[in-house]
């Protein structure tokens, strides 16, 4: 047995609290009397920290081989190794409500589009172009096609399709785009953001686009999301049987999101200094289209005009453009929160949102 594999195995573990059972499920076969001397010595040598039967590890070790990657020189390598398919996307900005799915998640998804459509079905992708990026990466004989309005993507993804003749890029809008000129398909796999108003958009146009008989996948929050999100479920759910749309299947916490910077340094604002990058998960709801309801497509406004973007190295920065300010005036930046990081990502969130509205 080799000490300083079981005790690196040990501390990698004990990032974020953990009991006795959990760490003896994950060592490989360890013998729990040297486990627990592995314990008791990472504790003597002030490694490890117990607190009520949870070994936790000791936030003074400046240990890089314990980091989640961001303190590395090259913030790439952190969003190459967790996010899918990063290459030909920027760094996640608060205002995109934008969450990656790993590489994990999007082989699952792919799976799933192999088990629920035949050789011959077609396969709409909304809102998810790393799942088109990987269905193309991973050549699956159906014929796939994504809606995608951000230039670059397309741009980067129509090269990537233009090799395969099954894969299609229509650049258009999923908020105002007619769905007559998206077409048919057997199926739809979709990850819309987690608020209402986006969620009925997406829901609205894939139930259009939705052979009788076909299958809608559709990423949701899971319940401990935030406050109200039990009924928030609910009501997605039955809008969905407005649209003809039956739940077949709800499979819990199956997709992993990687933790995008800004979220990162919002925990470490909070205190927040050890969490693992996937603690995010969403919910896979399965719907099967019984039948071809015809529902007026619900109201909405998108307020993202006015923001003008730059770019600082990794760094994305947005300023509202407010064309009512007396350019005479002296201008003053005050700060919002000590330190100038939200603690929170909801207060970032509802920031933006207002700076928004």
């Amino acid at each position: 047995m080799n000490q300083a594999f079981v005790e690196n195995g040990i501390l990698r573990l004990c990032i974020q609290p953990r009991t006795f059972e959990f760490i003896s499920k994950r060592l490989h076969g360890l013998d729990p009397i040297k486990l627990n001397e592995a314990l008791t010595s990472l504790e003597s040598e002030k490694k490890l920290i117990k607190k009520e039967d949870l070994w936790v590890i000791n936030e003074k070790i400046k240990d890089t081989t314990l980091t989640l990657g961001f303190e590395t020189p090259d913030p790439q390598l952190y969003l190459k190794k967790y996010m899918g398919h990063f290459d030909f996307l920027k760094m996640p900005h608060p205002l995109d409500y934008e969450w990656r799915n790993s590489t994990s998640s999007l082989n699952y998804l792919t799976d799933k589009i192999l088990q629920t459509n035949t050789l011959n079905d077609s396969v709409l992708i909304l809102g998810m172009p790393t799942l088109f990026a990987n269905v193309c990466i991973r050549d699956i004989p159906q014929k796939v096609a994504l809606v995608e309005r951000n230039k670059p993507i397309v741009k980067a993804l129509k090269k990537l399709a233009n090799e395969k003749n099954r894969f299609n890029v229509i650049e258009a809008d999923v908020f105002k785009t007619d769905p007559s000129k998206i077409g048919k398909y057997h199926s739809v796999f979709m990850d819309p953001p987690w608020y209402s108003e986006h969620f009925y958009q997406f829901i609205w146009l894939a139930a259009r686009c939705i052979e009788v008989g076909g299958f809608l996948t559709i990423s949701i929050p899971p319940l401990n999301t935030r406050p109200g999100i039990d009924k928030e479920r609910i009501d997605w759910f039955s809008f969905c049987q407005q649209q003809g749309l039956c739940l077949e299947n709800l499979y819990a916490q199956k997709l992993e999101y990687a933790m995008p910077f800004f979220e990162f340094n919002a925990f470490r604002s909070a205190g927040i200094q050890n969490i693992l990058p996937f603690w995010r998960k969403g919910d896979v709801a399965i719907f099967r289209k019984i039948n071809d309801h015809k529902v007026d497509r619900p109201d909405f406004e998108e307020k993202t005009l006015g923001w003008v973007e730059r770019e600082i190295e990794t760094v994305r920065i947005r300023v509202k453009v407010d064309n009512k300010v007396n350019k005479k005036e002296k201008l003053v930046i005050e700060h919002l929160v000590k330190l100038d990081i939200l603690p929170t990502l909801l207060s970032a969130i509802f920031t933006n949102r207002a700076f928004i509205a």
